[in-house]
């Protein structure tokens, strides 16, 4: 069995979930998860977690959930392993993230996770007032890209922002730092910012033990 994180936009309405659901069960795919990632304007934003027989079985699988009028496939990735369970994950991430004894060990620990749960392009600490990363995991842009990035934490609302739906941030508020998440395809979505802010939130908690 391969597992898969299938993310599709369908109308608010009833019915429509399961309409897809039956789909994906007509060319043998199992629905063992669902995520709801974002609702507003009529659209529900839904990742589901899908087992099937084999990757000779996505074109097919495709074109069924595309059968269903107003639904649009936002992306279909490979997971390696079991299907993610952000519960759990976060709890996990959590307690690692306390267990850590230095503030470097820390950070290096909380873009290292954000970046694997999310299959970020980065994740990236910045200091607020050097603007300076003193923590990161994966291809970062240009420093000043980054600096005009974490200038944005600075404006209302001071938690979380989204930047074209490609860049989050969140502020760590007690230890005047700064993440920035990047990913450019699918697009973070409002659950995906909420995860990356109170990853933000428990990382200053962490820090603050540390002091």
């Amino acid at each position: 069995m391969f597992n898969y994180l299938i993310r599709v936009q369908l109308p608010d309405r009833p019915g429509a979930l399961g309409a897809v659901a039956s789909r994906i069960g007509s060319v043998g795919g199992d629905v063992v998860s669902i995520e709801i990632l974002q609702r507003d304007d009529g659209i529900v934003v839904d990742e589901l977690g899908v087992g099937l027989a084999g990757d000779h079985l996505i074109d097919l699988l495709r074109d069924e959930i595309l059968e269903v009028d107003g639904v649009v496939i936002e992306s279909v990735r490979t997971v390696e392993g079991a299907l993610p369970d952000r519960h759990t994950e976060l709890l996990e991430v959590a307690t690692e993230l306390f267990k850590q004894n230095t503030a470097a060990g820390l950070l290096e620990h909380l873009t290292r996770r954000v970046h694997r749960s999310l299959a970020a392009t980065f994740a990236a600490v910045l200091d607020a007032d050097a603007w300076q990363v003193v923590a990161s995991k994966g291809d970062l842009p240009p420093s000043e890209e980054l600096t005009a990035l974490a200038l944005q934490a600075m404006s209302p609302p001071p938690d979380s922002v989204v930047v074209n739906g490609a860049v989050a941030i969140a502020t760590l508020v007690s230890a005047d730092l700064i993440l920035v998440v990047g990913r450019g395809h699918p697009i973070l979505r409002d659950r995906e910012r909420q995860w990356i802010s109170i990853m933000a939130e428990l990382a200053d908690h962490g820090l603050q033990e540390l002091v």
